[in-house]
């Protein structure tokens, strides 16, 4: 009896196994064009795809994925370590009026370490309209393009150039100033969109009659900001506006402009095509790679990421938004870094980041020293539920 019953668990185990196996390596229909353009494909890394890019075009615009996502930074200096970027960098995080600072900074030579850190918190209190700017990765980036620097002769440093809006926090003396500042953008009376590719344009002009070498751009933008192509305007198709920065970048610089997405998450957190992007390349192994939309199943699929209310996505693909398209790391390897390691230790700036605080309407009391001044990791939220959709593609 024991003996039948053994047998009876071993065939049940080899099933299973092999059922495993086979699911494996016959993917669900709904996945099986990405999984076998993955697998029948050869890839560059995503840092060579950048790089080759380059070698076509002069502007590249990277679509970030969340602001305070981290593990795609470290493939942005990948990029900007190597020896043959020989741009400059160019993002939306960081007013304008900040780059002075931020290049000054750069371009130094010989400071320590300790140095550095005291470089970048002083870059860091008025970097943005925002009371504070708690992400860390622009700090990560920061320190180390001046590493970098540290390596290349003056006129191969690589240079920041902030974007955003000019604001000065100076300026800035009761509630009400600051509110209407804030009301200006959120009704696009200030069209940041506008302003940014405007900005861009005036320093990437002024940058190339400096130094001639200095003609390759890396931008970085996040959600619509990067959208590099904008669909029709439903109720008047023919009206003549543009919405994103990227687009009145391509529109100026059409023969030199490509627009990458980074992969993330679509609108509303979702995961890109319900998740079958992501659960094709966990079956074939997450290899971090980078291609072009044209002709491929990723361009091909139906665009789902943040929309314009009246522009006509419904009619277009994601090869219609970007150029190509970069993976790297699952989101299950997502890191949300926010914290500035000792940004609060400057008792002067404390008292002036509550004078912020007090400015803004509806903002409530917490203990925002304690937060804001050590660093900390966390994984994006919801990860079962991401895993759970991901791993219906793979076992349907």
């Amino acid at each position: 009896m024991l003996k039948k019953i053994y047998i009876l668990f071993s065939l049940i185990g080899f099933l299973f196994v092999h059922s495993c196996i086979f699911s494996q390596s016959l993917p669900n229909g709904s996945i099986k064009f990405y999984v076998d353009f993955l697998k029948d494909t050869t890839f560059l890394s995503p840092k060579e795809y950048i790089l080759k890019s380059f070698e076509e075009k002069d502007i590249i615009i990277l679509t970030e994925r969340l602001h305070p996502e981290f593990k795609q930074y470290e493939m942005i200096v990948e990029v900007i370590q190597d020896k043959r970027f020989t741009g400059h960098i160019y993002t939306e995080v960081g007013v304008f009026n900040a780059g002075e600072k931020i290049n000054n900074f750069l371009r130094k030579e010989g400071l320590s370490a300790i140095e550095v850190k005291e470089q970048i918190l002083d870059i860091y209190k008025d970097l943005d309209y925002s009371p504070l700017w708690v992400n860390y990765n622009y700090y990560y980036l920061l320190e180390n393009i001046y590493w970098t620097n540290q390596q290349r002769q003056p006129n191969e440093k690589i240079m920041l150039h902030p974007l955003d809006v000019t604001f000065s926090w100076d300026s800035m003396e009761c509630p009400e100033q600051y509110n209407m500042f804030m009301n200006m953008m959120e009704s696009y009376i200030i069209d940041r969109d506008v302003i940014m590719a405007k900005h861009f344009i005036e320093k990437y002009d002024q940058e190339k009659h400096i130094n001639s070498n200095k003609k390759k751009a890396l931008i970085i933008m996040n959600t619509y900001h990067g959208y590099t192509r904008i669909p029709k305007y439903q109720p008047h198709p023919t009206r003549p506006l543009i919405y994103s920065t990227a687009e009145y970048i391509y529109k100026t610089f059409p023969n030199l402009t490509k627009g990458i997405l980074i992969n993330g998450l679509s609108s509303s957190g979702e995961l890109v095509a319900n998740g079958k992007w992501d659960a094709a390349f966990e079956f074939v192994g997450n290899k971090n790679v980078g291609f072009d939309m044209k002709n491929t199943p990723f361009g091909e699929t139906k665009f789902d990421m943040y929309i314009f209310e009246g522009n006509n996505y419904e009619s277009v693909n994601f090869d219609f938004i970007f150029d190509g398209f970069v993976f790297y790391e699952p989101i299950e390897n997502f890191e949300m870094i926010s914290g500035i390691p000792g940004i609060f230790t400057d008792k002067a700036f404390v008292t002036e980041f509550y004078r912020r605080l007090s400015m803004m309407k509806g903002v409530e009391e917490n203990n925002y020293i304690e937060e804001f001044n050590f660093k900390k990791i966390n994984k994006k939220s919801n990860l079962d539920k991401y895993k759970d959709l991901i791993n219906r593609w793979l076992i349907e």
